[in-house]
């Protein structure tokens, strides 16, 4: 016989004693005193978690009881339902809900937690002790063991047997988990709410990092130095729940959660209209996303809504995320052309392409993410350098010529390419961003989608400010525009109304780049000059026709190689 089970008798006569009432299918966990059997309840038809007190008279069984009428005082979701309490032939046992699922424990042992998955388990324990310190329960400890998670992987504390109801009746010792209770409470101390708040920061720590935490508060190893993408306003809701003396903690559950829900982010439907300025938008931003990311910065502004850098928690990657302005959201049939946009352009796969990863909405807020691409766009930087040397401004409009040959061939028409859309690498790669997005917020409306940062559509074709039949030979011109624009540090045709920039284009007075720029070959402001022609039917036909024009008149790269090589 082994010293920590019942002798082998006691559990032989266990089946007959339930039999009639329940089918036990499946010893789970046995010490001492104690089963618990996966059973099937004869009566309601349905599997149960059989617990059972094994040990007649012993200490133990009023510790079992009290444990049961804890259990049964609560009725919230995130704690295990008691539904009877009973005896027969000596054994006393309780039924209660049986969780498909494992214990936190036996998922650790496969590595830590997705960081979203934590999230909705810190949300979880602290609506239950919220409810249970509501009933003057507080729970002491909640070990990773005791901890189960469900297939939806909702947390359920299954056990309350060290909680203050059962203080009389418990051992000091908590033996495996002790380290899950608070310092105080380690120490034979009753507690109070703020000992279960150290319990819950406890249990995230060890769920986000695998490790427990230090049992002298002062040695626990901030979180993020276990793992980098830890959310730093998680890192610090967990240090504060950690602290050594109960006053510097949460004071209650309650306290905690609304710092969780507010700094962390989860969406809760707003009472009122968002703050005035970027902070109180950020806030109303950061608790739409939710679980799904963490907000870091924001990287850029413009007509359409706000760009950020943000992580996805569930990856594990930083995004960007554009999020669109409330007011261009506010109709139904703009955010389904807004959906199907983004669906159109999450097709393209392209190396000169920024992909689209996701769409999201919730809170009046609409977004989607991004691959997040290092450097700058192009107005960035000819606002810090001035006009871009001439063979990175030909490569350039080479790739993004090569991107438009797939986009087009599916029949998506950009409608907005301007420097600010046109992102560029370190190694001087172009990617392109918001494709569709001007169709889906703009429409067939005013200036046929196109806008720039200054309001004035300065890159946007004549038959676009005329409300005219937008067609990709409408791209290729905004793209000759673009390539003057970084030539020059300046767009081809400027003036203070749509009126003066039509009346240029119109009569088609480009400025005359070998004269302003020497180093442009005249071969390239041709290609370039056609590419801006006001009438659609003058300019190139396709983005292929664009590019092979391109590369005939800048040499190949055998013609740019030869300059680079050839004597002065």
């Amino acid at each position: 016989m082994i010293a920590d089970t019942p002798p082998v008798d006691v559990l032989a006569a266990v089946t007959p004693a339930l039999e009639p009432a329940f089918r036990l299918d499946q010893l789970v966990a046995l010490s001492p005193e104690r089963a618990l059997y996966k059973a099937w309840d004869r009566a309601l038809k349905r599997f149960v978690a059989l617990r059972l007190h094994l040990v007649a008279g012993s200490p133990g069984r009023e510790w079992f009881l009290r444990e049961t009428e804890t259990l049964a005082a609560l009725d919230h979701p995130a704690v295990r339902h008691v539904y009877a309490l009973g005896e027969a032939a000596g054994f006393a046992y309780r039924t209660a809900n049986w969780i498909d699922g494992e214990s936190l424990a036996e998922a650790i042992r496969r590595g830590v937690r997705p960081i979203p998955s934590v999230m909705s388990i810190v949300r979880d324990l602290l609506g239950a002790l919220e409810h249970a310190h509501a009933h003057g329960i507080i729970m002491r400890r909640i070990a990773p063991t005791t901890l189960m998670l469900d297939l939806a992987g909702r947390a359920i504390i299954t056990d309350l047997r060290y909680s203050n109801w059962c203080l009389a009746h418990a051992p000091a010792d908590f033996g495996p988990g002790a380290a899950f209770g608070a310092p105080e409470v380690r120490g034979g101390g009753a507690g109070d709410p703020a000992a279960d708040v150290y319990t819950v920061g406890a249990l995230v720590y060890f769920a986000l990092t695998a490790q427990e935490p230090a049992a002298d508060p002062e040695a626990i190893v901030p979180p993020r130095r276990l793992r980098g993408t830890i959310p730093a306003a998680v890192e610090r809701v967990i240090l504060r729940a950690l602290r050594a003396a109960p006053g510097d903690r949460y004071f209650t559950a309650t306290e905690m959660l609304e710092d969780f829900v507010a700094d962390a982010g989860t969406f809760r439907a707003p009472t009122a209209e968002p703050q005035h300025g970027e902070s109180g938008f950020e806030r109303r931003l950061r608790r739409a996303l939710g679980d799904d990311y963490e907000l870091l910065e924001e990287i850029g502004a413009g007509g359409f809504g706000r760009v950020y850098r943000a992580r996805d928690l569930g990856l594990e990657r930083d995004v960007a995320i554009k999020v669109l302005h409330p007011s261009l959201t506010a109709d139904l049939g703009v955010v389904e052309r807004f959906q199907r946009e983004a669906q159109l352009a999450a097709r393209l796969r392209h190396p000169n392409i920024v992909s689209i990863y996701d769409i999201g909405g919730r809170a009046g807020l609409q977004w989607y993410t991004m691959e997040m691409v290092p450097g700058a766009s192009l107005a960035q930087l000819t606002a810090t350098h001035g006009a871009l040397p001439v063979d990175r401004v030909v490569r350039m409009l080479d790739e993004a010529l090569s991107a438009l040959e797939q986009a087009h061939a599916l029949g998506l028409v950009h409608r907005d390419l301007k420097p600010e859309n046109l992102l560029l690498e370190p190694d001087g790669r172009v990617r392109i961003t918001d494709f569709g997005l001007a169709l889906a917020l703009r429409g067939d409306g005013r200036y046929g989608g196109a806008t720039s940062r200054s309001g004035t559509p300065q890159f946007a074709s004549p038959e676009q400010l005329l409300g005219e039949k937008v067609t990709p030979r409408t791209d290729l011109y905004s793209l000759g525009a673009v390539g003057y624009f970084a030539l020059l540090g300046r767009p081809p045709f400027e003036g203070p109304t749509v009126e003066a920039i039509l009346a240029k284009q119109t009569t088609d007075a480009v400025p005359d780049l070998h004269a302003e720029r020497p180093a442009v070959e005249r071969e390239l402001e041709v290609v370039l000059r056609r590419a801006v022609a006001s009438r659609p039917e003058e300019r190139f036909p396709t983005a292929a026709a664009f590019r092979s024009a391109l590369r005939d008149a800048t040499g190949g790269w055998w013609r740019r190689l030869w300059k680079l090589l050839r004597p002065d």
